[in-house]
């Protein structure tokens, strides 16, 4: 088919991507003077009907949390010789599976990526509203350095059920223990009739067995992103999807062997199978991360910043740094010291400009203030007074033989 000229009010450029059932277009709104991205799904009959509720509840979705880590949501319609269509914002860069693909993200970079995604995820939950499609192809890196989450498709709020498709309650759950020829039938049905709305490769065991997803199934999901984009694979390896599911299912996570023990501890609890065993904020997740991270102390002091700064950008915050000494890489101690328990506290002060919150860090690093009492005003006003005697002293002499006429 063609590609079209227009779709509603917007004027197509080019297609920037296409997948099984549409395709996205760059276009222009003649209105607004603005590029956006359209997303068009081309079905019919009832899976039109399924498409249309879809984009209608992402596009709620979008105007209820309105964040600059999200992608914006525009317009919504239907062009009867396309299909449904959402109008979105325009983010000029490249997809996070794809930085992946390329290995073109170094670890501090690939790391504030996660921080900015998480805050995204974050606003999200705190409006309750699940998203439970976390992967690296629906996070967008700009060419200015800014992640934006998308694709609230097939998100729900647990507040209103009925804004979107709900996923079907008659998949058998699995209990602990259940046989492998079992999990595979699962998996296979999950991967052919396509019931299971999400990425499976990225979903925790408890929605694979059949459960609603929550904001403990999204931070599964974000962590096993986190896993892929700092490691290059995914944590429940297998030949193809089936073997994937099979894994999550069955097997703990695959920790690569030259993969630090302390990050390893760190991807084993947010991937556990036990959503209560699992972190229970995304914050404490990517603290625990950035601590475990290999590398100079200046780079995590560098993301501990970052990652304490607010959503607006503007608040103060205190984060937990460990300095060289209290255990870790650096020390060269064991991990399960209880030592590494133990955090020195550094208050980051996020002003507008993140290079003097930067230098600020490394000088207090760099040249930490002693404990006790602070003698360096005493000091000072010790030498004014010296200088000031002897000035004093030094003109004494002159003074007396000045002679004051009437």
């Amino acid at each position: 088919m063609a590609d079209p000229k227009t779709i509603g009010r917007y004027q197509i450029i080019r297609p920037i991507g296409q997948g099984g059932m549409g395709t996205v277009y760059l276009a222009e709104d003649p209105l607004l003077k603005r590029r956006v991205a359209i997303k068009v799904i081309r079905v019919a009959g009832t899976a039109r009907h399924q498409a249309m509720l879809r984009f209608r509840g992402e596009a709620e979705i979008s105007a209820q949390l309105n964040h600059p880590n999200l992608v914006t949501i525009y317009d919504v319609g239907v062009e009867e010789d396309l299909g449904p269509f959402l109008a979105m914002e325009y983010v000029e860069g490249k997809s996070l599976s794809k930085h992946i693909r390329e290995k073109d993200l170094d670890q501090e970079t690939a790391t504030r990526v996660l921080i900015q995604a998480m805050r995204a995820l974050r606003a999200a939950h705190r409006r309750a509203i699940v998203h439970r499609d976390v992967k690296p192809d629906n996070i967008l890196l700009s060419e200015e350095g800014r992640a934006k989450l998308m694709d609230f498709g097939i998100a729900r709020s647990l507040g209103h059920m009925s804004l979107n498709p709900e996923l079907p309650m008659d998949a058998p759950m699995l209990d602990e223990g259940v046989p492998s020829g079992f999990a595979q039938t699962l998996a296979l049905r999950l991967t052919v009739t396509g019931d299971f709305l999400g990425s499976p490769a990225y979903a925790p065991p408890e929605v694979l067995r059949g459960g609603e997803g929550t904001p403990a199934s999204d931070r599964y999901s974000f962590a096993a992103t986190a896993f892929e984009l700092l490691t290059g694979q995914l944590p429940h390896p297998g030949s193809g999807l089936t073997a994937i599911i099979i894994h999550i299912l069955q097997e703990p996570a695959a920790i690569p062997a030259d993969l630090s023990p302390r990050l390893g501890a760190v991807f084993q609890r947010a991937l556990s199978a036990d959503p209560d065993d699992r972190y229970t904020t995304l914050p404490e997740f990517m603290e625990e991360l950035i601590d475990a991270l290999p590398g100079p102390a200046s780079m995590r002091a560098r993301l501990f910043a970052a990652l304490g700064q607010d959503d607006d950008g503007s608040s103060v915050s205190t984060a937990r740094f460990r300095l060289p000494g209290y255990g870790g890489e650096e020390s060269g101690s064991n991990p399960t010291d209880p030592r590494l328990r133990q955090s020195q506290p550094v208050k980051i002060s996020l002003a507008e400009d993140p290079v003097e919150t930067y230098l600020a860090s490394r000088k207090a690093l760099a040249h930490p203030r002693p404990e006790g009492t602070d003698w360096v005003p005493i000091l000072k006003w010790v030498a004014f007074t010296f200088l000031v005697l002897q000035l004093f002293w030094w003109l004494a002499p002159f003074l007396s033989r000045v002679e004051v006429k009437p």
